[in-house]
């Protein structure tokens, strides 16, 4: 009876040393990629976070455009029981003004009624707080942690 080398042909020996070196290396370049894709992400959020800052920004010069006009044709410029938290005129020159695609909300104004002192942007994940003394503006992402429906 023939031996199991000499029906299949010699067998060269596995080197194991050289399979090692390879998967060692094959990891090391994986989580290399994995730890560029995380960097290259948080990049992309901020850049879009950017974005969102630069839209309600651009946001609140179309209201300040639209008050300037508002209170020089002696109309209102807030109304809390409209969306946006303007009158409707107001509301419908912002969005024609700055075409952005995200949702506003006039929080304040100052004494005078036509200057905004808060204000809140949102896109996306993202909401931008505006706040005139002093002025600041802080972009943050809305997590939701828990979502729980009503019982029935």
């Amino acid at each position: 009876m023939p031996n199991r080398t000499e029906r299949h042909g010699p067998t060269a020996p596995i080197k194991y040393g050289a399979v090692s070196w390879w998967l060692t290396v094959v990891c090391v370049i994986l989580l290399a990629v994995i730890a560029a894709a995380g960097s290259v992400l948080g990049l992309l959020y901020r850049a879009d976070a950017h974005v969102a800052l630069g839209n309600a920004k651009t946001v609140h010069m179309a209201l300040y455009a639209a008050s300037i006009e508002a209170y020089g044709e002696n109309r209102p410029f807030t109304d809390s029981a409209h969306e946006g938290g303007v009158s409707e005129a107001v509301y419908n020159e912002v969005l024609t003004a700055c075409k952005v695609p995200g949702d506003f909300w006039v929080l304040q104004t100052d004494e005078n009624g036509y200057t905004v002192q808060q204000m809140i942007y949102t896109e996306g994940d993202f909401t931008v707080t505006y706040t005139a003394d002093p002025v600041t503006w802080n972009v943050s992402v809305g997590v939701d942690l828990i979502h729980a429906a009503a019982a029935q």
